[in-house]
């Protein structure tokens, strides 16, 4: 009969920063393997510099099992606007509420309420003291709850409206009649238009038509030398999309901001095809397409189109 190997039993480990600040739970059959696991964590990266080290402690098997939500209850989690503001606030550091499977705030930090119908997300701070994700007036705050909001709040908009967020802020009055900071109405900015929607607005203002062409994941822009229909084989034509070295991917379908390529002009003659033109690789997306569409019109008029 051959040996059994035992398998190693799977356990939660909690990660928390030196000041006893839950971070996250993980699954992981020993402390090494935790390590290991939590490292995939963006939130944990976040934090590991900031707090100074981590603390991990393995459950005891009487301890609950289930994971914590971290930023916001769980069936908000994969709400759009709560995705893109948790994102911001893990690349920033900024340390997320967690909650325990009754929806009770365990350790503070940010929390995110989305309001599904408007696109919008409500930011505010949570703490174990003070459960402001439950909608509570906040104002029967001490003086020092006030204030930490307000200073903690300040920072978080400060963060989004660098981001280009539109920011709201949402006062409530004290016991003393002031008002107080108590959150923030966020509204992410809009998405970023594709290279495709950039130069054909751009080639428009010369009353230059561009069509689309794409072959697989690649995707350009067909350019006519004269008219505007989309010229056939062997016709003279330019040829625009933006060049991605590192991915060696060519496309006119995605936003440019996501990626570090920009714009190629090449001109195809019916019978070869050569770079005729290329934007300076730091231009932001807008003066790349701007330089781009006017070497175009130029070109065209050079042509005689």
């Amino acid at each position: 009969m051959g040996k059994t190997t035992a398998t190693p039993d799977v356990t939660w480990w909690v990660v928390k920063d030196r000041a006893g600040h839950l971070i996250a739970q993980v699954e992981a059959t020993s402390f090494n393997h935790a390590v290991l696991v939590a490292d995939q964590d963006p939130k944990v990266r976040a934090a590991a510099p900031v707090g100074g080290g981590l603390v991990f402690a393995r459950l005891n098997s009487a301890s609950k099992a289930a994971p914590y939500s971290f930023g916001c209850l769980p069936d908000s989690a994969d709400v759009p606007q709560v995705e893109a503001a948790l994102a911001l606030l893990i690349r920033d550091g900024k340390r997320l509420a967690a909650f325990d499977g009754t929806h009770h705030c365990v350790s503070a930090g940010a929390y995110l309420d989305p309001r599904r119908s408007t696109g919008e997300v409500v930011l505010g701070h949570c703490s174990e003291d003070r459960q402001d994700h439950c909608g509570r007036t906040t104002m029967w705050d001490s003086e020092e709850l006030h204030a930490e909001r307000e200073r903690i709040l300040t920072a978080y908009a400060d963060l989004f409206r660098v981001a280009d967020w539109t920011v709201q802020e949402f006062r409530e009055r004290d016991r003393a009649g002031r008002d107080r900071l108590a959150r923030l109405i966020l509204t992410p900015p809009p998405a970023p238009r594709t290279a495709r929607e950039r130069m054909t607005a751009a080639l428009a203002e010369y009353g230059i038509t561009a069509h689309h062409d794409e072959d697989a994941s690649n995707s350009w822009l067909v350019i006519p030398v004269t008219g505007s229909d989309f010229p056939g084989v062997g016709t003279p034509q330019l040829v625009a999309f933006v060049y991605e070295a590192h991915e060696d991917w060519v496309f006119v379908d995605a936003p440019m901001e996501h990626w570090a390529g920009t714009w190629q002009i090449r001109f195809n003659n019916g019978a070869a095809e050569a770079v005729v033109h290329r934007c300076d690789a730091d231009a932001d997306p807008a003066s790349a397409t701007a330089e781009a569409a006017k070497f175009v019109a130029a070109f065209r008029a050079a042509w005689g189109g």
